[in-house]
């Protein structure tokens, strides 16, 4: 009987978790349709014309793949130019779901788009 009951714990926590995670993901698409997706494209692929008007190169978030989570929030919050900083402006919630959703983008496990 006690392991039932802690199958059902662990399965409620799990449920929870995952209700968690794919809230911090829309949470994510929405900060990034805001914030990001102008330069770093819908698909997280670039924008090409926002590269030429900014005369930068804006390289697929794939590229970035690689980077701890630790290293592309401190990106997003202090900056990389031309791309401002985010950090003042954005929640920790806000600033750590756009993370996720952008590593997502950048690895394949989410799907970009409108």
């Amino acid at each position: 009987m006690r392991s039932l009951s802690m199958v059902a714990v662990l399965l409620g926590a799990f449920a929870l978790a995952s209700t968690a995670a794919a809230a911090d993901l829309e949470l994510g698409k929405q900060v990034y349709a805001k914030k990001c997706a102008a330069c770093h494209g819908p698909d997280g692929k670039g924008n090409a014309k926002m590269a030429e008007m900014l005369k930068v190169k804006i390289p697929p978030l794939a590229a970035s793949a690689a980077k701890t989570d630790a290293e592309l929030l401190k990106a997003v919050s202090e900056g990389k130019k031309p791309m401002p900083p985010f950090g003042k402006t954005l929640s920790k919630d806000e600033l750590d779901a756009v993370v996720a959703y952008a590593k997502g983008l950048a690895t394949g496990k989410v799907a970009g788009g409108k």
